[in-house]
Formats: structure tokens, sequence, C-alpha cells
């Protein structure tokens, strides 16, 4: 209605736009849960041991922290793996006719360097899929898809499936977590070691230079906040110990004798200097 009234206003139809003396609802704050280090190594553990190309795609979601639709929209011409980089560019998003390939969430392209054992894994999920294509005589062309259960890369996973399973998996070992989750995993675990919030926001693909980035994972920086606390404290000037300090101050209110004058002592010598 915003924008409605605000076209009606450029149009001169009306003088003011009355959503604007509206007043928005509070917004709940953000909660994100994201697993513990430990739940997260057992849930991509379980991955691979059920089913390496699942175990695959659940290690690269930690890892990227990209979108369930934007990896089930992953092509393998997507992937350099040579430069450690992978392309984002379109996602699998629910429309009227089914499942599509469309623009990401945020219509932006990003690029994400990869780690060196994210790119050891894709090497050996990329000869899983080729002996695969080959065993039933099938190609696997740069266009096919990376995560995909035709022998030929030829269709996407639909991300609904792929939530439903990671669900059913969390929920055999145990662990209340869901797949999104994985997101802020990602972003929590860099934001703790210490990364910039505009890197971790470029890798999320999260817009406003951060802004949403520190409103949704703000809760969640406690470990960086003890290392923020220390690292002010190195830098503060040496304490002196409150029993030695009352010491050496004499009495109470007493300032100690090889104190230097107070600034306003040589401006006050000065000015009788001066008459």
């Amino acid at each position: 209605m915003s924008g409605a009234f605000g076209r009606a206003v450029r149009w001169d139809w009306i003088a003011i736009n009355p959503a604007d003396r509206a007043e928005r609802p509070e917004r709940d704050p953000a909660r994100p849960e994201p697993p513990a280090v430990g739940e997260a190594a057992r849930l991509i553990e379980e991955a691979a041991r059920r089913d390496p190309d699942w175990g695959a795609f659940v290690w690269v979601t930690t890892t990227t922290g990209a979108r369930r639709g934007e990896l089930c929209a992953l092509h393998w011409q997507d992937l350099d793996l040579d430069g450690r980089v992978v392309d984002l560019r379109r996602a699998i998003s629910r429309a009227e006719n089914g499942w599509i390939e469309k623009d990401t969430k945020t219509h932006q392209h990003r690029r994400i360097v990869l780690d060196d054992e994210t790119v050891a894994l894709l090497r050996e999920h990329r000869l899983r899929c080729e002996q695969r294509a080959a065993s039933l005589d099938v190609e696997l062309a740069p266009r096919a898809y990376v995560f995909s259960l035709e022998p030929g890369g030829g269709r996407f996973l639909v991300p609904d499936s792929v939530t439903q399973r990671y669900d059913r998996m969390a929920a055999r070992l145990g662990i209340e977590t869901t797949l999104h989750k994985l997101r802020h995993y990602s972003a929590t675990e860099l934001i703790n070691a210490g990364v910039d919030l505009r890197t971790v926001a470029g890798r999320l693909g999260h817009g406003g230079g951060g802004a949403t980035t520190l409103r949704v994972y703000a809760a969640w920086l406690s470990e960086a906040d003890q290392r923020a606390a220390a690292t002010l404290a190195g830098r503060m000037p040496a304490r002196i110990p409150a029993g030695l300090a009352a010491s050496e101050a004499g009495e109470p209110g007493q300032k100690p004798l090889d104190d230097p004058p107070a600034p306003y002592i040589y401006i006050a010598n000065d000015l009788r200097g001066g008459m």
C-alpha cells in the first residue's frame, strides 16, 4: 500500500502518502539458533556415512553458508575448483507451475572462495558423478547440476525434499535444528573467528553492507565479544593495585607529593608573570 500511495503522490493524485504516518508494529528480535560445533560435526558425519552425495551437500552448505535453493541450482560450470571459487547466480524457487530456476533471493551474483577441504570434497564428488554416469553410458554435461538424483545430473534437487531429508536425519540424532540454521552456524563461526562483518555478509548474500547480518547474528557473538574485551584490556595502562595506591597516596583525599602540578597552576603562574 505504501508503494501504491507513493505512486499516487508522484502522479499528483494525492498530496501526501498516508502510509508514511502509519505506526509500524515492532519486529520481534531475530533469534538464530545455530547448532553447536559438536552437533554440526555429528550431522555432517551422519550424512556422509549414509550417502556420500548427501554428505557433500551438507558439507558445502555448512562451509559456504549458501541458501538451499542456491545449492540446488548449482551447475558444474559454476565451480572453478582450480581457482577455489564458486559462482552463485541462480536459485531454485517455487512458482505457480512448480519449482523453477531463477535469480537468487537478492537478485545478486556473488563469488565465494572455497577452502582446500571443500575443494577436495567437490573433486571427489565430481569423480563419483562421472563414474556413475559412465557406468550407465550417460554424459555428465557442464550444465549438469552438481547435486542431482539423476546419473547425468539433468534435474535439480527439490529444496523442500532436501529440507525434509535433513529434518529426518536431525531427528534420528536427537538434534533440534533445521537446514537453514547451517547458515546461522556459518555466519557465527566466521564472525567468532574474527572475519569482518562485510565479508560475512557478502558470503551469505545479505544486503545493506552487513546491517542484516549484524541485526540477525548480533546476539550470538559472545565469544567474539569476550575477545574484544580482552583486546581492549590489553591496550589499557597498567593498573596500580588498590592497596598500593592507597599507601602511596598518604591521607585520604591528599594527592601524592610527586604528582605533577595541575595544568591550571601553570596558567595561573603565567598570568601572574604577565601582570
